[in-house]
């Protein structure tokens, strides 16, 4: 089975992917029609004004030529003398730089070549041959403005975390009543009554919690109805079966008959299934926990098991003795039910209790040396009245609801009851207790 992605993490991929899109869209727009434009705008401004200063320069006076250099560097924070060494290699992946160098050469043309590069301590420097002199130009780079590759990443960076975030947002958004809903319909399956989903917010989920809630509360109702059902019929039934065996133990008293034998043993049968019946209903009714010792609790169980089956049952217990904050009426119940089923249907041979103790919560098995249950059946045992020979009457087979009790007892505590293979041929019933110490 592929793992499942949950409603938030994809609507959050779903979303930031479309933002990402349309920021990378909009940056590349930008870049190109904006900040590319206006570079080359400001680096051709610059250039302008270095071919105007070397000119100037070279027309000037001798004497006033260092007053003009003064002037440059304080007006435009221009340093300007004449070059003595050649500059080294030209950078070609600074995107400014490239502008300026075009933009020089537009100005100049190519009969007179200009050098432009940037040296260690990070300044640019610009010669322009100029009057056969060469002319050096230098400025730091807080001169270069704007930058546009700095400027595109400012902003990526910006539009990443406010897509992030607005992805982040709207995922909860969407995802936070969806989780309520998950977890008020896991407290009805339960058997608890969660509170009111708030009716507020999108139409949609506004009419979603409402419908939620009205179904919640016939549910409830619905319950309760059953639980006065289940009492009338507890009454209205057990007591006219128990004034019907009373009357057929006093004629059984007076003349012996197979027939009354078996209208006996029909009213037992009855008796059985009304009570099995009910502690089927009454297992939907979730159980207080309280601290319990496990294998107190289980040792019990199989001497009572040993009792109906001498020398066939043993109790194997892993680590060290296990107590457990569980519902302790429930784990009674659905241990006695394997244990009775295991008795009833594996036949001869050793039975096995066996608890195990793990990171993951308390595992409890109940382990036969029977014939096994096929692999297609392994969740069919568990359905109300189902046989694996269907040729078993209720007299030697059971009522048919051991196992349905169990796993109703376990799913309403939050327990998971599973049928695996045995090796050495046999199932084995395990109980599994999430959490627990």
């Amino acid at each position: 089975m592929k793992p499942r992605h949950s409603l938030f993490r994809r609507t959050a991929l779903i979303v930031a992917a479309g933002l990402l899109v349309f920021q990378l869209a909009s940056g590349a727009a930008i870049f190109f029609y904006l900040m590319q434009p206006l570079a080359q705008r400001s680096a051709d401004d610059l250039a302008g004004l270095l071919v105007l200063s070397a000119r100037t320069w070279v027309e000037l006076p001798p004497a006033t030529r260092p007053d003009f250099e003064v002037e440059l560097r304080m007006s435009h924070g221009l340093d300007m003398h004449l070059a003595g060494t050649p500059l080294g290699d030209e950078i070609e992946h600074h995107p400014y730089l490239n502008f300026l160098r075009t933009a020089l050469v537009a100005r100049l043309g190519s009969a007179s070549p200009s050098r432009v590069a940037e040296t260690m301590d990070g300044r640019f420097h610009a010669d322009i041959r100029m009057a056969n002199r060469v002319l050096r130009f230098s400025f730091a780079r807080e001169l270069i403005s704007p930058r546009p590759s700095h400027a595109l990443v400012w902003s990526m960076v910006a539009g990443l975390l406010v897509t992030l975030a607005t992805a982040w947002l709207l995922a909860r958004r969407v995802s936070a009543p969806v989780a309520r809903l998950a977890e008020a319909a896991r407290q009805i399956g339960e058997g608890e009554r969660p509170a009111q989903l708030p009716e507020s917010g999108e139409q949609e989920l506004a009419d979603l919690a409402r419908v939620f809630n009205q179904t919640a509360a016939q549910l409830a109702a619905r319950r309760e109805n059953q639980s006065t059902l289940l009492a009338g019929v507890s009454h209205d039934l057990r007591s006219p079966l128990g004034r019907f065996k009373m009357a057929l133990g006093m004629l059984a008293e007076e003349r012996a008959s197979p027939l009354i034998a078996r209208m006996e043993r029909d009213v037992a049968e009855m008796e059985s299934l009304i009570g099995a019946q009910l502690e089927l209903a009454r297992a939907q009714e979730k159980e207080g926990a309280e601290s319990t010792d496990i294998d107190a609790l289980l040792a019990e169980l199989l001497e009572a098991a040993e009792a109906r089956s001498p020398g066939q049952t043993r109790l194997r217990a892993e680590g060290p003795p296990c107590r457990a904050v569980i519902a302790p009426l429930a784990l009674r119940r659905i241990v006695t039910n394997l244990l009775e089923n295991a008795l009833r249907y594996a036949g001869p041979g050793r039975l096995e209790l066996a608890r195990r103790r793990g990171a993951g919560g308390l595992l409890i098995g109940v382990r036969d040396s029977g014939p096994g249950i096929p692999v297609e059946l392994r969740e069919a045992v568990f359905r109300p009245f189902f046989r694996l020979d269907p040729s078993r009457n209720r007299a030697t087979g059971g009522s048919g609801l051991g196992l349905a009790i169990a796993r109703q007892l376990a799913e309403t505590q939050g327990w998971k009851i599973a049928v695996k293979p045995r090796l050495s041929g046999g199932a084995s019933f395990w109980l599994a207790i999430p959490g627990g110490t």
